[in-house]
């Protein structure tokens, strides 16, 4: 959703006279196609949602086959997913 906030916040800013990025520079964290659409376009993160998608479910079943097992799960606290940054005209410099 931060993408789509972001285009929001750009045209909020646009309504109020605020320039971006003149005045403002703006970045979303999604990689949405639409960031791109957006005038000026806006930078964003983009990340690899697949690879997060199984990292959450292997972790799942691992919790579960524990659970099963009566054993007491690793403690995983964090993983390191894949991530673009896609600079775009809303954060270049003035």
């Amino acid at each position: 959703m931060s993408d789509t906030i972001a285009i929001g916040a750009l045209r909020e800013l646009t309504e109020h006279g605020i320039r971006v990025p003149d005045d403002v520079r703006l970045m979303g964290f999604d990689g949405i196609p639409f960031s791109d659409c957006a005038n000026p376009p806006i930078s964003t993160v983009a990340i690899d949602v697949p690879a997060m998608a199984r990292t959450v479910i292997d972790r799942m079943v691992t919790l579960i086959e524990s659970n099963l097992r009566h054993e007491r799960p690793d403690d995983i606290t964090h993983d390191h997913i894949q991530f673009q940054v896609m600079p775009r005209t809303s954060t270049l410099a003035a």
